[in-house]
């Protein structure tokens, strides 16, 4: 099957939700559109299309875009987020993503925490933003929950003469998920405990500092806060000296606290 370039919206529904622990809900997406889905790469990433607050129903079908959401009434314009896609099994036609159980919640956040099967929802896309040239033999991996499906997928994606060096923000040591042990991975977490995002931020950034590979033929790939991928962007650009075809750190979600900077883009 040729993967689909041009984003296009899905309607499926949910056949299964798992919890993963407190914190991170499994869901599993099957039938409809998907079985014309194929994912572009190990991040591909697809905006999930979620009934508007206070209803029950999606109000889009597969003739939904972004022109036509702008032309709605606001009480009918679905809400939802971008989520990763961990896992796609093409026999079954089944796709599963992770969701993080966050407070405050979310839109996304709060429909996961009650999500049921047999609800049907709508699936926007597929992107992706990996994009390694075809010398890379290192990679550099920089993801808190929200990044770490993705991350995972593409530490399994790896050839086996290819290395990584992951670091992982988690609110807690006992709630890492699992990431593929193999030779020539090394994972390195980092707890947020209590910490504010300015100091959070600053942890992952000195982690980072500490086991980045020299540039050469290393490609870096992040995704989670916007503040804390901004500043590894700074540190390897700027810093270290990475060029800027081997940096892609992708501000998955915004703190409150951090002020908008264009340089996250």
């Amino acid at each position: 099957m040729t993967a689909v370039t041009t984003p296009r919206t899905f309607v499926t529904s949910v056949t299964a939700v798992e919890d993963v622990h407190p914190r991170l809900r499994r869901i599993t997406f099957s039938g409809g559109d998907l079985e014309s889905f194929c994912p572009l790469g190990p991040d591909t990433f697809l905006y999930l299309l979620l009934p508007p607050a206070g209803c029950t129903e999606l109000t889009i079908d597969r003739s939904f875009t972004w022109d036509s959401y702008r032309e709605m009434p606001e009480s009918l314009r679905p809400t939802g987020a971008y989520y990763s896609v961990r896992s796609w099994r093409p026999e079954t036609h089944e796709l599963d993503i992770l969701v993080v159980l966050h407070q405050p919640p979310g839109s996304a956040s709060s429909w996961a925490a009650r999500a049921r099967v047999g609800d049907h929802v709508a699936l926007w896309g597929p992107r992706e933003a990996f994009r390694p040239p075809l010398e890379t033999t290192t990679f550099l991996l920089v993801a808190d929950e929200t990044g770490l499906p993705a991350a995972a997928a593409i530490v399994e994606s790896l050839a086996p003469d290819q290395r990584a060096v992951v670091v992982a923000e988690v609110a807690r040591l006992q709630d890492r998920p699992s990431l593929v042990e193999r030779d020539g991975v090394g994972v390195h977490w980092v707890c947020r405990d209590s910490a504010d995002i300015a100091a959070i931020t600053r942890r992952v950034v000195d982690r980072v500092r500490e086991v980045a590979p020299c540039s050469g033929n290393a490609y870096a790939w992040g995704g989670g806060e916007s503040r804390t991928m901004t500043a590894v962007r700074r540190l390897l650009r700027r810093e270290l000296g990475w060029p800027q075809e081997s940096v892609a750190l992708l501000p998955y979600w915004r703190h409150a606290d951090t002020p908008d900077d264009p340089e996250e883009r």
